[in-house]
């Protein structure tokens, strides 16, 4: 058993599926839209790389292409893919149960009047209008990707689709004349 690190996952996956150095990496969470489901940056994968390469997961040497200056490649060793088969089984057995950062503000919405709360909503809801739009194109232009992007792309569609729906309601409830309770009482 691994512990569960996202980053390293995706690297792993990354380095398996054939990129080997730091702007393949790079161009491969582009083809696979993984920007738009993980908060992966650069920063994040060379230190991933780094700390599986102490790890034994990962081997890296240098090579000289043309008159390119020298670069670092990466590869995938027998442990790292052990352990990318294993962080991959696991995570998809997942009994975690799903958190959402933006749930700590929506629960403390009552610090703010009604009017305030329904101006920075609406704010939130142009940009999942806008997330819908992105995702509704990535999976009609994904159609004949592997099944993973797919995947990811019809979720993360699906997800926003109902935050548009919660939202929405949820802007309707406070517009309402007879106002919900709008906050805890206390004790």
């Amino acid at each position: 058993m691994y512990a569960m690190s996202y980053v390293e996952c995706l690297v792993l996956g990354l380095l398996h599926s054939g990129a080997t150095y730091g702007h393949a990496i790079d161009k491969m969470l582009d083809r696979w839209n993984a920007r738009l489901w993980t908060k992966t940056n650069r920063a994040a994968i060379y230190q991933a790389l780094k700390r599986m390469e102490k790890k034994g997961w990962v081997v890296t040497s240098r090579e000289k292409v043309g008159n390119m200056p020298e670069r670092t490649t990466y590869g995938l060793t027998e442990e790292g893919l052990a352990a990318l088969r294993t962080m991959v089984a696991d995570g998809l057995a997942s009994r975690e149960l799903v958190t959402f950062d933006y749930t700590v503000p929506a629960g403390l919405l009552f610090v703010l009047p009604p009017d305030v709360v329904v101006r920075q909503l609406a704010i939130r809801i142009e940009a999942v209008r806008g997330y819908i739009d992105t995702f509704a194109r990535s999976e009609a232009e994904s159609a004949g990707a592997y099944i993973g992007k797919r995947a990811n792309i019809r979720f993360l569609h699906a997800y926003y689709r109902t935050e548009l729906e919660w939202l929405e309601w949820l802007t309707k409830e406070l517009d309402n004349p007879a106002k919900p309770d709008f906050g805890p009482v206390s004790d």
